[in-house]
């Protein structure tokens, strides 16, 4: 039976052509990462300030920014509502182009088509 990994940060720096590079590992088990910004690594000027730089980055990956929606319930009824209609909609068109009818409680449906409506609110 194998041991889960201990949880444990730990943060680094790398000297490279004189700035350092911010290291950080959340478990005993994994291999050093870079602290990256927009797919690059960063590069501080002090040790120091690589170490503070990996201490926010495992910050962000522990503590993510929660964002919240309210959405009053009248209008999300209605969003309910036109997503089964278009759901109900696509699967009568794919009954009709399969079949070539659309079928309702075993019998067979006649299909009318009518020109769109504009309707005001």
């Amino acid at each position: 039976m194998s041991e889960a990994p201990s949880f444990l940060p730990d943060y680094s720096s790398m000297a490279i052509n004189g700035k350092h590079r911010p290291l950080f590992k959340l478990f005993l088990t994994d291999g050093w990462r870079y602290v990256r910004k927009e797919g690059q690594p960063v590069e501080c000027d002090s040790a120091a300030q690589a170490i503070e730089a990996a201490k926010e980055c495992v910050k962000r990956i522990l503590n993510p920014e929660i964002r919240a929606e309210q959405v009053h319930r009248d209008a999300l009824a209605d969003e309910v509502t036109l997503w089964r209609q278009k759901r109900a909609g696509e699967a009568a068109e794919a009954q009709e182009a399969a079949l070539g009818a659309i079928v309702v409680k075993g019998r067979q449906v006649k299909v009318e088509r009518l020109p769109a409506r504009r309707v005001r609110i």
